[in-house]
């Protein structure tokens, strides 16, 4: 298409890039999209195959309503309290559309998830990033910082980095607008923030059924706030944006706890235990509260090397070449025979 055609806000445009998809069916340890290393709950495959009936001739509830109403009730807070969304990245869309005009600013740490800036450019947004503190810790600019919107991941991605919760109210208090709060992996961190909804209506906190939940195919997001911002979210929406199977499976993996729980469980042993293989390796290892590591390969060893060569034993992970995380890496928690497969091709590469 002619640049021409564009607005002039695309024009030189970079969108954002996810990690690369193999297709299906092949042999690849994929550790670069931190999806589930363990299958979605045998109760979410019933409520699929259920609802994938004569009903698909229809639409589907506009609101996704029973999906509203069972994710409420397991943070119990009302269904008006709830949104859902295609996956955190529409919502995080949303939030674009209904809190910030044309010129206004959107302010997040840096380095984090790379869509708040194309999101920016795509909605004539002024990007206001603020570079993060020793440590990956979000600098006391970013709680100053005045902008009618503002994101923050915690844990973030991809440092893995965890903030307490006295650090995100501090945030939240001193925030004049909207903060969004992404929590896409606090199911693997000490605690969520959910609590402090209660006390701050400024506060809009995104939760996914990708990690946790084994459902990254399906593209299951939700938000818990004030009905207010609750209600925004509904009126910049697309409407029927929750199909039936995805409706049904929302609330049967969130009222299936037990399964919830196995998935968090062998994803934080697994996290320890790779973390320490990887120290032995001599790895720079960064504390992780999240689904991954973060880590950087012995000193004398090219990280973009290391990735092709891995890639090339058809191993993926996630190498960033842009500062200030240039030469860093990001893992996936696997399974521990994909473990095996990984520390193997590292210890004949760095050999």
């Amino acid at each position: 298409m002619p640049e021409s055609f564009l607005k002039k806000a695309l024009r030189g445009f970079d969108p954002y890039v996810p990690g690369v998809q193999p297709p299906d069916g092949e042999d690849w340890i994929k550790l670069n999209t931190n999806e589930s290393p363990l299958p979605p709950s045998p109760k979410v495959i019933e409520a699929i195959k259920a609802a994938a009936g004569d009903t698909l001739r229809l639409y589907p509830n506009p609101t996704a309503a029973p999906a509203r109403m069972a994710i409420a009730a397991h943070f119990s807070l009302a269904p008006s309290q709830v949104a859902l969304g295609n996956g955190a990245d529409e919502l995080i869309e949303m939030c674009f559309r209904a809190f910030v005009g044309k010129g206004d600013h959107v302010a997040y740490p840096t380095p984090t998830y790379p869509l708040f800036e194309p999101l920016c450019r795509i909605h004539e947004a002024v990007p206001a990033p603020h570079p993060s503190a020793e440590g990956w810790i979000w600098a006391k600019e970013l709680a100053e910082d005045h902008a009618p919107l503002k994101f923050a991941v915690n844990p973030n991605s991809p440092t893995g980095t965890w903030a307490a919760e006295a650090a995100v109210e501090d945030v939240v208090t001193r925030s004049r607008g909207v903060v969004v709060l992404d929590e896409a992996y606090v199911d693997f961190a000490p605690e969520s923030c959910v609590s402090l909804l209660e006390k701050h209506q400024n506060l809009l906190i995104l939760r996914t059924m990708s990690k946790s939940y084994a459902l990254a195919g399906l593209r299951i997001g939700f938000a818990l706030g004030d009905p207010a911002l609750i209600a925004a979210l509904d009126m910049v929406r697309d409407s029927y944006n929750m199909d039936r199977l995805a409706t049904a499976a929302a609330v049967a993996a969130i009222q299936d706890e037990d399964h919830h729980r196995k998935i968090v469980e062998h994803v934080v042993a697994e996290r320890a235990w790779l973390a320490d293989q990887l120290h032995e390796l001599h790895f720079d290892v960064a504390p992780s509260a999240a689904n991954f590591l973060f880590v950087q390969p012995p000193p004398g060893n090219a990280a973009a090397a290391v990735a092709d060569a891995l890639q090339e034993r058809r191993i993926l992970i996630r190498h960033y070449d842009r500062e200030p995380i240039a030469g860093w890496f990001r893992i996936t928690i696997g399974t521990r025979d994909q473990h095996a497969r990984l520390l193997g091709a590292l210890k004949d590469i760095l050999r």
